[in-house]
């Protein structure tokens, strides 16, 4: 895969949820063709009711609310509160999961990992205007919602404008020039790189 590479929208798949009780809506994998077997992925998925995840095991899964009021979560005994900004709420794809949404619109944001291959991390940016930011990862995926203008972003001897709506993959460093909006950023190391 050439990097770095603009995903527009209409790439995104819409697929079901395993466990059959909802779909998603796939942003990017690693997959050699659209529905193959992957080893990282970027989903998101709207959360109208409450209702069970569906158990990925050997998979290491980060969450965080995109859109509307929040979620949570019922893990290992006790409640947990999905958070909107920051650092995503990561935990194991067998774990026992029900998600409840605070209110109607819940949307979340997925990243899940083969953690026999990679590790990474999943972080929601809200910017209450433009800003300049460099994000650094052997790979990343950057999403740009919620925004009324485009981002400029720099990677490498590349330079392209990332849309509302769509998704940049990149490595390395980049430097991103974000409007005021929203920043969906997963960052994505093979295990035993150097971070």
């Amino acid at each position: 895969m050439q990097l770095p590479r603009a995903l527009p929208a209409s790439s995104y798949r819409r697929v079901p949820w395993k466990n059959g009780l909802g779909s998603t809506l796939e942003i990017a994998t690693d997959a050699e063709a659209p529905g193959g077997a992957w080893t990282w992925r970027l989903s998101f998925a709207d959360v109208p009711a409450r209702a069970p995840f569906s158990r990925f095991p050997g998979i290491d899964r980060h969450i965080a609310v995109l859109e509307g009021a929040g979620m949570t979560l019922k893990h290992a005994g006790r409640r947990v509160g999905v958070p909107r900004e920051g650092v995503a709420y990561a935990f194991a794809g067998e774990d026992d999961i029900l998600g409840e949404p605070d209110g109607p619109g819940v949307r979340d944001a997925n990243l899940m990992l083969d953690r026999a291959r990679w590790r990474g991390s999943l972080e929601i940016v809200r910017l209450d205007g433009p800003r300049e930011i460099t994000i650094t990862s052997e790979l990343s995926l950057i999403h740009l919602a919620d925004a009324q203008d485009s981002a400029e972003c720099a990677s490498g001897d590349e330079s392209l404008a990332l849309e509302p709506g769509s998704t940049l993959l990149c490595s390395n460093a980049t430097r991103l020039r974000a409007p005021r909006g929203t920043l969906v950023i997963a960052r994505i190391e093979r295990l035993g790189a150097q971070p």
